[in-house]
């Protein structure tokens, strides 16, 4: 009696100890099954952003986009020093989303620059990229605020802007960063492909 007992505890226990590791294997089949479904619809969503944004770029000019800031509006109470080359600065992107980058930065700009200030934007063309860089003229220290628009401790509204930008700089291949500028205070600088290496990079 007391081995028939014996024999079917261990029966069960190993029926348990097979159940338990038929359910761990199934599990890890079903979660391997989902995290593949998960990454083809990933591609595929990355697949579709790739090709909407080709479908909506052009080649764009950063001068006349860089130039329309100088227009005066209420919510900028600084004035702007515009340098573009007289060469074109071509870079395949989205117009819109390129205007709403520079208008971020610049609005960023008008709210932490004192009154009457000068913000400098200057565009060039270096080792394959198009580079936009803005700098506050009467930067009273080494990192004045205009440099700091991409750190965390920026204020929440600040902060969301500030990723805008980010995002859109990496959909168009580039990004943007502090830094200085010949010889100045530290400023930011956009960083962008030019058409021709965007066109190269693609293939």
């Amino acid at each position: 009696m007391y081995s028939t007992n014996l024999g079917l505890g261990i029966a069960l226990a190993v029926g348990l100890g097979l159940a338990a590791v038929l359910a761990f294997i199934v599990s890890l089949f079903i979660s391997n099954v989902k995290a593949g479904r998960l990454a083809r619809e990933m591609a595929e969503e990355a697949k579709c952003e790739a090709r909407q944004k080709m479908s909506q770029s052009s080649v764009q000019d950063l001068r006349p986009l860089i130039a329309s800031l100088r227009e005066p509006t209420a919510d900028r109470p600084i004035r702007f020093d515009i340098r573009v080359p007289h060469e074109v600065v071509p870079v395949f992107g989205i117009e819109a989303e390129l205007e709403e980058l520079l208008s971020k930065v610049a609005r960023y700009a008008a709210n932490v620059m004192s009154p009457g200030a000068t913000l400098q934007v200057s565009a060039r063309v270096e080792s394959g990229q198009a580079v936009v860089h803005w700098r506050d003229l009467d930067a009273a220290d080494a990192s004045p605020p205009l440099a700091r628009f991409l750190e965390a401790t920026q204020a929440a509204a600040h902060a969301a802007s500030a990723r805008v930008c980010e995002r859109i700089a990496g959909r168009h291949g580039g990004r943007i960063y502090a830094a200085p500028h010949a010889g100045g205070a530290l400023g930011l600088t956009l960083r962008l492909p030019l058409l021709g290496q965007t066109a190269a990079s693609t293939r």
